[in-house]
């Protein structure tokens, strides 16, 4: 027979042993899923790009169990403030969305040296960067300018409405650029520089005092409009002006609005060179993911493709 003491020294060990396998077989905290802080700065929430972009970041983030920082800040300092924040919140990545990722060079190199990940949508490319998802910017610049010379038919002036604060603008109005040198009858005669956030009136103004400036049919041709919002804005100033039926504009996003704009009978928006931010957004929450899980992925740069809307294949928003 066992002695008391011997006997309680074999029931520790049982209880001891039987701890440990029901901890390897219920599971422990490193069979979890880790759990993420991803930040979020964007350059402003003024349009639908913007708008759509953010929420589908922020919802994928947190659908895949992560925890979301997110900041909204349409100037430098504040971009690069709002980054700082986040690094002092212990944020695993960080993701840029929209403007120029370079302007913020101070803050995202403080971030990359600290071993957090860095994710560009659609705020342009430096080694920095971890994941880069945007639509071909160069592309939609090119396919929209060649869309509204088409529309004017190959001749006349144009006016071109920017702000390249913003990396994806210089890029499709670089890229239209190029299209109209290919066309001696087209030419920019009055470009401007959209403000941002509240563009919508500073535009209609500008707009206006172009167009009274050149008041005939034919004085003005096209608009080119480097995101939709600033073409809707345009229109408005033209249809007041009574020039709808001389001059036509084309844009970039597929902007619900735009779309609406363009369903008038005898709109000067003619067509639009639409983005899926929905989708953009999702892949660069899910290669981020990838990033931090330790797995590697098979591009750093995606791109996701526009495409060319005009009243003819209008799609439904509702």
């Amino acid at each position: 027979m066992l002695k008391k003491s011997s006997l309680f020294r074999m029931l520790v060990i049982v209880i001891s042993i039987s701890m440990v396998l029901v901890g390897c077989t219920t599971g422990t905290s490193t069979s979890e899923e880790p759990t993420f802080k991803i930040g979020i700065n964007s350059f402003g929430q003024a349009n639908f790009f913007a708008r759509i972009g953010k929420a589908t970041l922020e919802k994928t983030i947190e659908e895949l169990g992560g925890e979301v920082i997110a900041s909204v800040n349409a100037d430098e300092p504040g971009r690069i403030a709002s980054i700082e924040n986040m690094i002092a919140q212990g944020v695993d990545a960080i993701i840029i969305q929209e403007g120029d990722i370079n302007l913020l060079t101070s803050a995202i190199e403080q971030a990359s040296a600290e071993g957090i990940l860095i994710g560009s949508f659609d705020a342009g490319d430096n080694d920095m960067v971890d994941i880069f998802v945007e639509s071909d910017n160069t592309k939609l610049g090119e396919e929209s300018a060649r869309q509204l010379v088409e529309l004017m038919g190959e001749k006349g002036n144009v006016v071109e409405i920017y702000n390249d604060a913003g990396s994806m603008i210089r890029a499709r109005k670089d890229a239209a650029h190029s299209v109209f040198d290919e066309y001696p009858n087209v030419q920019i005669t009055d470009s401007f520089v959209y403000t941002w956030p509240d563009y919508f009136p500073d535009v209609k103004s500008k707009m206006e005092s172009i167009l009274q400036a050149n008041p005939n049919p034919g004085d003005i041709s096209g608009v080119f409009a480097t995101f939709d919002g600033v073409g809707i804005a345009a229109a408005s100033a033209i249809w007041e002006a009574g020039l709808e039926q001389s001059i036509s504009i084309v844009g970039v996003d597929g902007d619900p609005e735009a779309y609406e704009e363009m369903k008038k009978e005898g709109s000067p928006f003619k067509a639009t060179m639409a983005q899926d931010p929905e989708t953009m957004a999702k892949i660069v929450v899910e290669q981020m993911f990838e990033l931090l899980k330790g797995n590697e992925i098979a591009e750093k740069h995606i791109y996701v493709p526009g495409i060319l809307i005009t009243k003819d294949n209008i799609p439904d928003t509702k």
